[in-house]
């Protein structure tokens, strides 16, 4: 047999896979199937279509054409809609960046048939900007609801899951960013401004300055001197000397950048670069500049006067807005620099409640008036059976709340005394020891789930990856509960 017809590839071939692969298939499989039976993406793919059509008439309209969608268009909107949903679902199962799912769709044909992309004429894989397009292009409100759905969809019907019994912590979504360091954000302020300055330039739009490569190579060497002066000799002297000049510099920069903000913004028809790019080269370099006095005046403050700057008035990053300073004082971890999120998980595993707080940091007790209040939405206005949290979550107020609206409270209490004496109540030991694998679930969400969350930046952006993830959570543990049953009724 030549080495030709040995290697012949057959398409239709069955294929002989090991053990961890076939479970990966049957994972897809049993997705597909709970997706479509339950409405989840149906509910997506709706809203998906909805959101396209009001997009599209507005684009109509803005060009003064009439307004006339046909049923072929809206169709082809809720088919993208389900494509949509199935992919972002792989990402998150996955774990990869949009760059690395548009590899893996591109290599995989089983997950190209779940996804839809699979076509006798041509397979269009979708490029990596219109993968992030298709995570975002629902508002946050479209988002919760279609997360909602899933979970009210798990214990509607014969669901043999109840919500009453929950369990919930907070933890910390990081920001995308560096650790924020006073005169770092200077440095970061300079370099956005040239980059802006050189793409203006680029396009022949130009105001007289020396090589913008030039700011950059003496911002670099104020760097290293204002790196090095901590350990030497009369350090605190240096560096207010080294930050002197950067302020020197930044300033005639930011007069550079402002020159050259105006005749872009005047001439930028007159370039290559399309409305969108313009529109982003503006914007950056607008937002750089507008925020640069705030920088410097921390800079100084803080440096040169020695004095502290009140947390409302801190800037934390000069690209990621709504980033606040949580102590937690855990190994690793003593300062974080993000996002709090709330998760409530049912006594299954589900995660039934979130809360990802955008402009404050708020006290773990303060939050379960907001718990029970969602619960009772989301649940036709029943409450849980039993509440159970860490000691953050107790409170005097909170007992009292628990026990008016006759929810069993399973919260660790502050109090040595209080606890000994719980700790006499079987179903309260019950309780607080099922608390233990809570703290798992919440290292489940934030180690598998919420990747995408941890790269993107934005409140906003990150705020829809969360919400990404939860769907995925849920989805995850539903189907890994079926496939289980079907092992066991199998092995019966």
């Amino acid at each position: 047999m030549s080495s030709n017809q040995r290697y012949l590839p057959i398409l239709n071939a069955p294929i002989v896979v090991s053990k961890e692969m076939q479970e990966y298939l049957d994972f897809y499989s049993s997705l597909e199937i709970l997706i479509e039976e339950e409405g989840l993406e149906s509910d997506y793919a709706q809203r998906y279509m909805e959101e396209k059509r009001f997009k599209y008439e507005e684009k109509q309209k803005s060009q003064n054409k009439p307004v006339n969608i046909t049923s072929e268009k809206l169709d082809s909107f809720y088919f993208e809609g389900e494509k949509a949903f199935r992919i972002n679902l792989v990402q998150q199962f996955e774990g990869v960046s949009y760059r690395e799912l548009h590899i893996l769709l591109a290599g995989n044909s089983f997950l190209q048939n779940f996804c839809r992309l699979s076509n006798l004429e041509k397979i269009v894989i979708p490029s990596k900007s219109l993968l992030q397009k298709y995570a975002t292009e629902l508002t946050e409100d479209q988002l919760l609801k279609n997360y909602e759905c899933g979970v009210q969809n798990i214990f509607s019907g014969n669901s043999s899951y109840a919500p009453g019994d929950l369990y919930a912590d907070t933890t910390c979504i990081q920001a995308n960013m560096h650790y924020p360091v006073d005169w770092l954000f200077i440095v970061d302020g300079i370099r956005t401004m040239l980059k802006s300055i050189k793409l203006i330039r680029a396009q022949g739009l130009k105001n007289r300055m020396d090589c913008p490569d030039s700011f950059m190579t003496r911002i670099n060497k104020l760097s290293i001197e204002m790196s090095g002066a901590s350990r030497t000799q009369g350090a605190k002297k240096k560096r207010k000397a080294v930050l002197r000049k950067m302020k020197d510099l930044e300033k005639v920069v930011r007069q550079h950048g402002k020159r050259h903000l105006d005749i872009f913004m005047d001439s930028w028809g007159q370039t290559e670069y399309t409305e969108g790019q313009a529109e982003q080269i503006i914007n950056r370099l607008k937002n750089v500049i507008e925020l640069m006095p705030k920088i410097i005046w921390q800079a100084h403050e803080r440096i040169i006067g020695e004095r502290q700057v009140d947390n409302a008035e801190k800037i934390l990053s000069l690209y990621q807005k709504n980033v606040h300073v949580i102590v937690r004082k855990k190994i690793g971890a003593q300062r974080e620099f993000g996002n709090q999120l709330l998760l409530v998980e049912q006594e299954n595993g589900f995660i039934v409640d979130y809360s990802f707080n955008k402009d404050k940091v708020e006290h773990d007790s303060k939050m379960v008036p907001g718990i029970l209040e969602r619960f009772k939405d989301r649940f036709d206005n029943k409450t849980p059976d039993s509440f159970c949290g860490d000691r953050g979550f107790s409170s005097p107020t909170n007992s009292k709340l628990l026990e008016k609206e006759n929810v069993f409270n399973a919260i660790c209490p502050k109090s040595v005394k209080e606890l000994t004496q719980r700790l006499k109540e079987n179903t309260f030991r019950v309780k607080l020891k099922r608390r233990g694998p809570n703290e798992a679930r919440v290292a489940i969400f934030k180690n598998k789930f919420s990747k995408v969350a941890l790269r993107v930046k934005g409140y906003t952006n990150r705020h829809k990856a969360i919400l990404w993830g939860l769907i995925a959570h849920n989805l995850f543990v539903q189907v890994n509960a079926i496939n289980l049953e079907k092992k066991l009724q199998i092995a019966a």
